[in-house]
């Protein structure tokens, strides 16, 4: 389990959506909040262990355990605030009632037996919610057990060109496929076109 955990701690998840494009997921994400060009909205993220690529700089590493310089691709599925539990769950990241899905690569910096340090890894994420030509990209720390990370949203295509802001993700526990089940706010804002 530790060996899971560091690997879905370490590419914990995010979502974001421009104030023109909220559509269907303005009506799902609960403490939505707009303020002129600005809006705040929470959303939870389930990542699906089975989906896990590990790839060593060492090949004689085991698989699916993640050491400093190794990256690793992870996908999920976004839901609207409050339908995945906290702690050890049972969940399938699968379930029907997602409102987008998520793809994540990272950069992993610290030891699998680390589940301490803060930031464990370095992640770029692709959060969709439409159809993967309407995408919102994040970048930034990847949280370790329990962490809570700021991450910053660089911009997006289609329906969310423009998009910036910060998102914070919380680690709120496991689903059935030993990864995480997130709690994601983003403070977001689209860009003015000059």
């Amino acid at each position: 389990m530790r060996r899971r955990n560091i690997a879905c701690t370490a590419i914990c998840v995010l979502a974001v959506l421009a104030t023109t494009a909220m559509g269907p997921v303005r009506s799902l994400a609960q403490n939505y909040h707009s303020d002129g060009d600005e809006e705040t909205f929470t959303v939870d993220v389930a990542l699906d262990g089975a989906t896990l690529i590990v790839n060593h700089v060492d090949p004689t590493q085991p698989a699916n355990v993640a050491f400093p310089g190794d990256t690793l691709f992870i996908s999920g599925t976004i839901y609207p605030n409050g339908k995945l539990p906290s702690g050890m769950a049972d969940n399938d990241p699968n379930e029907p009632g997602g409102i987008g899905r998520i793809r994540c690569r990272a950069l992993i910096l610290v030891q699998p037996t680390d589940l301490t340090t803060p930031m464990a890894s370095f992640v770029t994420e692709l959060y969709s919610f439409r159809n993967d030509n309407h995408t919102i990209i994040a970048d930034g720390p990847g949280a370790n057990l329990d962490a809570t990370v700021l991450r910053a949203v660089v911009g997006g295509t289609a329906q969310f060109e423009g998009v910036t802001g910060e998102i914070i993700e919380k680690n709120i526990g496991m689903n059935k496929t030993g990864f995480c089940n997130l709690r994601i706010t983003f403070h977001v804002k689209r860009g003015r076109k000059t």
